[in-house]
C-alpha cells in the first residue's frame, strides 16, 4: 500500500529509476512482493536464504528510493502562481517582483508546506485564461461566484472578505444609482464586477455605458482624464489609490464577496488542502504573518469584528453638535451685544448693517461647514453599512437572531442618517449659493417614467392606486433632468408615505403662456400636480410646509419617518429652475402639490 501511494507522487524523472530496482526484485521473485503464506515463507528462508535475503534488500532499496524521490510534486517542480496588479491585495512592481497581503500568504505557507514558487504575472482576465488552461497552478484573489464554482477548485477558508464601491471624479455629482444612467463607467475587464454591474443596473432600468479595461490603475486613470466618468472598484484599492487620482468615493456600495486562492479543477487537491489548513493556524495567531500583513498593507485591524468605524462615526457627530453650538453661542452674543449698542443712537444703523452682515457671513460659513463635515461623515456610515451587510449576510460567521436583528438596527439607523446628511448637504449648498443646475435638453415623458418606475412599487406594497395622465404633447424640455426627477420623486414619495387608503395622481399638463412672477414674460411651462386621499393638512400648519426641518405635527414626525427637508429643498430646487410649487389640502381629506417650471428658462444674463 505504502509502495502504492509513492508510485502514485512520484516524479516522472524518479519513476524510471524505481521501476527499474523495483523490477530486480521481481527478478529474485522476493516473497514480500508476491502473495504467500507464513509456512510459505518459512520454507523458502530455508531452502533459499540468499535469494530471499537479496529480494529483501532489493525491495527495502526500493522503499528508500521512494521516499527519497517521491516527494511532493510541489517539491520538484515550482508552484506557479498568477498576479496582477490589484494593491495592496495582490501587485508586481516594474521589476517584476510579487507583492501584497496574497503574496505574502502564499510565501509564508510555502515556507511551512517546502513548497518552491514561480510567480506569472499578467492581468486578473490572462490569469484566469491560464489557470484554465493549466498555465498556473494557483490564481491570487479570486471571488467565488456559482459560475466560477464550475470552472475552477477553491479552499475553503476565504482568505478576505470585500465589496464594491463606485468613485467619481470631485464634483461630478454622482452620488446615488440613478446617476449612472447613460454615463461611463469603467470596469475590471472579466471581473464579477463587470457582470454584477450590467445585472444590477438592469434592474433598474439604468444604462450605464461600460468600459472594460485591464487593470484598476488603468481604470482609475481613465476617469482622472475625464475618458469615464466612474469607476467600480473594491474597497482595498479604492481606499489606498483614490486620493492619489483625485476621485471620491461615492455612496453606491454592493456586492459583499469572500476572496480566494483559485487552482484548476485538474490540479492537485492537496495544494487547496494545504493552504486551508495553514490559513486556519495563521487566523488563529494574532501575532501571524495574517495581521501583520494585514497591518502592513491597509490602515485598519480586518480581523472578523465590526469595525473601528462607528467610534469615529460617533466623535464626528459629537464634533458636528459642538460646532454647531459654538456657532449658536456666537450668533446669541452678536445679539447681546446689539442690545447693549442702544447707547450709541448715532451709530445704531452702521452696527445693525455690520451684524446683519456678519450673521450672513457666518450662516454662509455654517452651510460651507455642514456642506463639508457631511461628506467627512459619508465615508465611516458607508463604511458601516457595507460592514454590517457583510456580517448580515453571515460571511464573518453565523449569528442569532437577536444579533441579526441588532446588526438590522444598525443598518436601518445608518442608511437613515445618510439620507439625512445628503439632505443637510444638498440645502446647504443652495443656502451658500454653491449649488447649481443644469439647462441641457432632455425627454421629459422618459423622465417621468423613470421616476413613476421607482415610487410604483411603493404604492403597491400599500395596496394604493397609482393614476398618471401625461398630456400627449409633452415633449422635450430645457432645464436640469436629475433634478426635475428630484423634486417628482419627494412629491410622489411624500403621497404615498401619507395616504393610507385611495390612491395618489399624477397629472402633467402643458401651460402655453405661464407667467412665474407678474413682472416677468410669458413663457411655456409644465405643470405636474401630485393629488392624494391622505391625511390631508390643518390650515394653521400650511406656513410652516417649506421651512427647513419642520414637520407640520409632531405625532406625525413619529409615525412617518423623515427629515424635514425634502419640501424644502423642493423649493429651493424649482426657483432655481425658474419655477414655483404650490400646496392645497383639506384636513383629513387629501392634498394636492403642483409643481410649474418653464419648458425652456429665461437666463438671468440673457439680453
Amino acid at each position: 500500500m505504502q509502495v502504492r501511494q509513492c508510485e502514485a507522487r512520484m516524479s516522472s524523472t524518479a519513476k524510471p529509476l524505481y521501476d527499474r530496482v523495483a523490477s530486480m526484485c521481481m527478478m529474485k521473485r522476493s516473497p514480500l512482493v508476491m502473495p504467500m503464506n507464513p509456512s510459505q515463507v518459512h520454507s523458502i528462508k530455508k531452502s533459499n536464504g540468499f535469494a530471499f535475503s537479496a529480494a529483501a534488500c532489493g525491495l527495502m532499496l526500493a522503499r528508500l528510493l521512494c521516499l527519497l524521490l517521491a516527494l511532493p510534486l510541489w517539491a520538484a517542480d515550482p508552484v506557479r502562481v498568477g498576479v496582477y496588479q490589484n494593491s495592496p491585495k495582490v501587485d508586481y512592481t516594474a521589476a517584476g517582483k510579487a507583492e501584497g497581503i496574497f503574496v505574502d500568504l502564499i510565501e509564508a505557507i510555502a515556507k511551512k508546506e517546502g513548497w518552491t514558487l514561480e510567480y506569472v504575472p499578467g492581468t486578473f482576465s490572462e490569469g484566469l485564461s491560464r489557470l484554465a488552461e493549466g498555465q498556473i497552478d494557483l490564481m491570487t484573489d479570486v471571488a467565488l461566484t456559482s459560475e466560477r464554482a464550475g470552472l475552477y477548485a477553491f479552499h475553503g477558508e476565504p482568505v478576505l472578505s470585500s465589496w464594491n464601491q463606485v468613485y467619481a471624479r470631485r464634483g461630478s455629482g454622482i452620488r446615488s444609482l440613478l446617476d449612472l444612467d447613460n454615463k461611463r463607467v469603467a470596469v475590471l475587464e472579466g471581473s464579477m464586477q463587470q457582470d454584477f454591474v450590467r445585472q444590477m443596473m438592469a434592474g433598474f432600468s439604468i444604462k450605464p455605458r461600460l468600459v472594460p479595461l485591464p487593470d484598476f490603475a488603468a481604470a482609475f486613470l481613465a476617469v482622472a482624464e475625464g475618458r469615464a466618468d466612474a469607476v467600480v472598484t473594491n474597497r482595498f484599492y479604492g481606499a489606498r489609490h483614490a486620493a492619489a487620482s483625485d476621485l471620491e468615493d461615492t455612496a453606491i456600495i454592493f456586492n459583499p464577496s469572500s476572496l480566494y486562492f483559485a487552482a484548476s479543477k485538474s490540479g492537485d487537491p492537496l495544494l487547496l488542502s494545504a493552504i486551508d489548513r495553514q490559513l486556519l493556524v495563521l487566523k488563529s495567531d494574532s501575532s501571524s504573518v495574517y495581521y501583520g500583513s494585514l497591518g502592513r498593507w491597509t490602515t485598519g485591524d480586518l480581523r472578523k469584528e465590526l469595525p473601528p468605524w462607528v467610534r469615529w462615526a460617533v466623535l464626528a457627530t459629537i464634533l458636528l453638535l459642538l460646532a454647531s453650538l459654538m456657532w449658536g453661542v456666537a450668533l446669541r452674543r452678536t445679539a447681546v451685544r446689539l442690545r447693549d449698542s442702544e447707547q450709541r443712537q448715532r451709530q445704531l444703523a452702521l452696527e445693525l448693517g455690520l451684524a446683519k452682515e456678519a450673521a450672513e457671513a457666518a450662516d454662509r460659513m455654517k452651510s460651507a461647514f455642514l456642506a463639508t463635515m457631511s461628506h467627512e461623515l459619508r465615508t465611516p456610515l458607508n463604511s458601516i453599512i457595507g460592514f454590517t451587510g457583510i456580517v448580515l449576510q453571515g460571511l464573518a460567521g453565523p449569528l442569532n437572531d437577536e444579533q441579526a436583528k441588532q446588526l438590522g438596527m444598525v443598518r436601518d439607523s445608518s442608511r437613515h442618517l445618510l439620507a439625512l446628511i445628503n439632505d443637510v448637504l444638498d440645502i446647504s449648498k443652495i443656502e451658500a449659493g454653491e449649488l447649481g443646475v443644469a439647462q441641457v435638453p432632455f425627454d421629459l415623458a422618459a423622465s417621468i417614467r423613470k421616476v413613476i418606475g421607482i415610487v410604483g412599487p411603493l404604492a403597491d406594497r400599500k395596496g394604493l392606486s397609482l393614476d398618471v395622465t401625461v398630456a400627449p404633447d409633452i415633449g422635450e424640455m430645457n432645464s436640469d433632468a436629475r433634478r426635475v426627477e428630484q423634486i417628482l420623486l419627494n412629491l410622489l414619495g411624500n403621497a404615498i408615505k401619507f395616504t393610507e387608503l385611495g390612491g395618489v395622481t399624477l397629472d402633467v399638463s402643458l401651460l402655453p403662456s405661464w407667467q412665474a412672477e407678474p413682472a416677468q414674460a410669458a413663457q411655456a411651462a409644465v405643470r405636474m400636480r401630485v393629488t392624494d386621499t391622505g391625511i390631508g393638512i390643518q390650515p394653521e400648519d400650511m406656513e410652516m410646509l417649506f421651512k427647513p426641518f419642520r414637520q407640520v405635527d409632531s405625532v406625525l414626525s413619529r409615525k412617518h419617518e423623515g427629515t424635514g427637508l425634502g419640501l424644502a429643498i423642493c423649493r429651493r430646487l424649482a426657483e432655481l429652475m425658474g419655477g414655483k410649487i404650490d400646496a392645497e389640502s383639506v384636513w383629513q381629506q387629501g392634498s394636492a402639490f403642483s409643481v410649474t417650471l418653464p419648458l425652456n428658462p429665461i437666463r438671468a444674463d440673457a439680453p
